[in-house]
């Protein structure tokens, strides 16, 4: 997940190669066992089943040697990201009603990540819940420092400024000078475009000067 507000980036957590990280979970608030995998999609059951003909299973619900559908990886959507301190992402099946909330919650000291299970906690309501605890669930702040490109930049052009600004007061009030003259090192500030395109014309000829003889 990435806005305005941050990163959040669950991708370390999850496993590929068909496997969920989190396999037949039991639920606190019903019967049924879960599986879930954050970012990659899995295949789990017989081959009749939901989860295995589904290319796209976020979330796996097993009742009954039953294998639902109840969230997949493409429906996936963070909410209330940068607004709180609770974010979550809302799994919709492609197959019924059914979805999927995992609430997360950041906790630096988890780094494999933490699962609980609630399940469908209103019978009926085809809405299932968990938490996901992890270091991998702290939103990350993007940054709004400077380059060091850009502080390089600032630095030259305020040295260049303090330079001719100094350079004039100078020339103006200690050597009386007036008009052009009073621009520090008049001549080489003239002389410097041709100096330039003497440069360019010495680079494009392979660095090579014109050689000439004078008859003795």
């Amino acid at each position: 997940m990435k806005d305005g507000s941050g990163t959040i980036d669950l991708s370390p957590l999850a496993k590929k190669g068909g496997q969920p990280k989190f396999l037949d979970m039991p639920a606190t608030g019903d019967t049924s066992k879960y599986s879930f995998n954050p970012c990659f999609s899995f295949k789990e059951g017989p081959a009749n089943q939901e989860c295995m003909q589904s290319s796209d299973i976020a979330v796996c619900q097993i009742q009954d040697d039953k294998y639902y559908d109840v969230g997949t990886q493409t429906s996936a959507l963070f909410q209330n990201v940068g607004q709180g301190t609770e974010q979550k992402i809302v799994y919709k099946s492609s197959s019924s009603t059914k979805q999927s909330f995992v609430h997360l919650v950041c906790d630096p000291n988890i780094s494999g990540g933490a699962l609980a299970v609630i399940g469908e906690t209103s019978s009926g309501s085809e809405t299932y819940n968990f938490v996901l605890t992890s270091k991998y669930a702290c939103l990350v702040t993007k940054s709004s420092g400077l380059s060091t490109g850009s502080i390089l930049d600032i630095i030259f052009f305020v040295m260049l400024g303090t330079y001719f600004i100094a350079g004039v007061l100078y020339l103006r009030y200690k050597s009386g000078a007036r008009g052009a003259e009073s621009i520090p090192n008049y001549e080489f500030w003239m002389n410097l475009p041709s100096l330039t395109r003497d440069g360019c014309l010495f680079v494009a000829k392979g660095c090579k000067t014109e050689e000439s003889y004078q008859r003795i």
